[in-house]
C-alpha cells in the first residue's frame, strides 16, 4: 500500500473551487479507480496538505495522471476537473508548494485493521 502526499498554498479567493474539485476528482478514484481514499487538510498558516491512499503504485499510476494532460481514458467530467486544478495550480505558482512524496505504508491504524503485503 502507498500514500502519495500533496502540499501547496492558495490564494483564498480559490480555495472553494480547488475544494469542489479535489472532490470530485477523489471521489471518482475511489468509486472507480481502486484508490483506498484520500483526505484534503487546511492548516492554520494557509498550507494545504491532501493525501491519497492506494493499493500500490501501478493501481495509482493507471489512474492518476500526474502533471501531463489528463488520462484519456477518464470520464470527460474529471478530465475538465483535473485540468481546471492543474490551472489553479498554475496561478498559485508564485506561492509556496512542494514535489508530491510517495511513502509505503508500513503500519496503519488510520482505516482500522488493514492487513499490508
Amino acid at each position: 500500500m502507498i500514500a502519495i502526499i500533496y502540499r501547496f498554498k492558495l490564494k483564498s479567493h480559490q480555495e472553494a473551487l480547488y475544494q469542489q474539485y479535489w472532490h470530485k476528482i477523489a471521489t471518482y478514484f475511489v468509486e472507480k479507480c481502486g484508490a483506498i481514499g484520500s483526505c484534503l487538510h487546511k492548516g492554520t498558516d494557509g498550507l494545504w496538505v491532501a493525501y491519497s491512499r492506494w493499493p500500490n503504485k501501478a493501481t495509482r499510476d493507471a489512474a492518476w495522471p500526474g502533471d501531463n494532460a489528463p488520462n484519456e481514458i477518464l470520464p470527460e467530467d474529471i478530465r475538465e476537473a483535473i485540468q481546471k486544478m492543474q490551472a489553479i495550480k498554475e496561478e498559485n505558482k508564485d506561492l509556496e508548494s512542494y514535489d508530491e512524496i510517495c511513502l509505503e505504508v508500513v503500519d496503519d491504524l488510520l482505516l482500522g485493521k488493514i492487513e499490508l503485503t
